[in-house]
């Protein structure tokens, strides 16, 4: 008996000896994965772990339309801008900035504007992200900016203007020189006019001092950052995708006030015509100008309010040059990216209650040819610069031109 219980004992110890011994454990951890900002994503392009104090930039800088006309856009807010800026902290930095516009138009000469500022900004995230290891001190950041600013005016716009404001906006830099700034800011501004009949009449030296107004600017920068090599561009670039079609949202320029305030908006729409290097590319642009003034009816604290406003509608067959040649060569993809040539027509209607639109066409109705270089960014902004010139086809008379030119750079999103 003792025997049998013995067997039975060692027959037991033998199964449970034999079982599988592996565990399983549950336990919880906490979650460490914070979602990445897009510009952290593609720290190698923003250079975000580039360490810079110093940086000299040189670009343009599109401002809101201050005269509008059929003819042409007086000064179309666009100038050419050298400047400075200096780390004092990580999170403060020190500039100055100088800028230079002009054009020439037929009804009011030549009209031009230099301009000069000097800032202080507080980039008031950059300490966090240094801390977290998403950034290091340099100039790629969102900041709030203290801004003093003078101009001087030549022409239609002679004018001096010196205003102190604050700015909300973001500056980024790609690769090794690329640098673009978006800004908004509400300013307090002082003119100071010189017999300039256009503004003088409408009596915008007694306009309401506060203003909101918008700023775009790309170019490049120079700094003391080490340059990096073996650059991801088609990380970027998207060089080999293929896009078949794109809608556009032009960049806006605002400038908003009681007495005078104006606006850019447009839209556009490309699509490629098969597997062809054609497109078919349509845009439309939108010019407003208000003025409120006093004194130029009775009674004389009576309001008047007049409007100025322009559409530009455009239609090109565009032929991308070198689109064939780089698919072959495997260097691009079959997009709507790259240097083009092609055919226009367009219509432009122009309204005017004001005194700008004196003696000024209303309407142009135009074929023309027109060149450019597009770039898709990311899939998520477009840089279009382009020019060209049409023949009007409308009876014109005296006061009309017969051709209308445009250079144009074009920023903005694709939805």
């Amino acid at each position: 008996m003792k025997s049998r219980f013995l067997a039975l004992f060692l027959l037991c110890s033998y199964f449970s000896l034999a079982q599988d011994t592996t565990r399983i454990s549950f336990a919880e951890e906490q979650d460490t994965l914070v979602r990445q900002r897009f510009v952290d994503r593609y720290e190698n392009v923003f250079m975000t772990k580039v360490p810079s104090r110093h940086m000299f930039k040189v670009g343009l800088t599109f401002l809101p339309n201050y005269l509008i006309s059929v003819e042409n856009s007086g000064n179309d807010g666009t100038q050419l801008d050298l400047g400075y800026e200096y780390k004092m902290l990580p999170s403060w930095s020190v500039g100055a900035d100088a800028g230079v516009s002009g054009n020439w138009g037929s009804n009011v000469g030549f009209g031009g504007m230099l301009s000069a500022k000097v800032y202080t900004r507080w980039y008031y995230d950059m300490r966090r992200r240094i801390r977290e290891g998403t950034s290091v001190n340099n100039f790629t950041g969102n900041f709030l900016a203290l801004v003093g600013e003078r101009q001087w005016g030549k022409g239609a716009a002679n004018n001096q203007l010196q205003r102190l404001g604050v700015e909300f906006g973001m500056q980024r830099r790609f690769f090794n020189l690329g640098r673009i700034e978006l800004g908004v800011g509400v300013y307090y501004q002082d003119f100071t006019q010189r017999e300039s009949p256009f503004l003088l009449a409408y009596h915008l030296n007694k306009s309401v001092p506060f203003a909101i107004t918008s700023r775009t600017s790309m170019g490049i920068g120079f700094g003391d950052w080490k340059r990096q090599k073996n650059l991801p561009i088609c990380e970027v670039l998207f060089c080999e995708d293929d896009v078949q079609q794109q809608w556009k949202l032009l960049w806006p320029k605002l400038y908003l006030s009681p007495n005078f305030s104006n606006a850019t908006v447009g839209m556009g729409y490309e699509r490629k015509l098969a597997k062809s290097p054609f497109s078919l590319n349509t845009e439309v642009t939108a010019f407003y100008m208000r003025i409120a003034s006093k004194g130029l009816s009775y009674p004389l604290d009576k309001v008047l309010v007049s409007n100025d406003f322009k559409v530009h509608s455009v239609v090109q067959l565009r032929y991308y040059l070198h689109q064939q040649r780089n698919i072959r060569l495997g260097k691009g993809g079959n997009n709507l990216s790259g240097a083009y040539i092609g055919p226009y027509a367009d219509h432009l209607f122009y309204h005017s209650e004001t005194i700008f639109g004196v003696d000024k066409s209303k309407k142009h109705v135009g074929l023309g040819l027109g060149f450019g270089v597009q770039q898709t960014i990311f899939n998520k902004a477009y840089v279009d610069l382009s020019a060209g010139i049409s023949h009007n086809l409308l009876k014109t008379n005296e006061n009309s031109k017969r051709f209308l030119g445009a250079v144009k750079l074009g920023f903005g999103l694709i939805l």
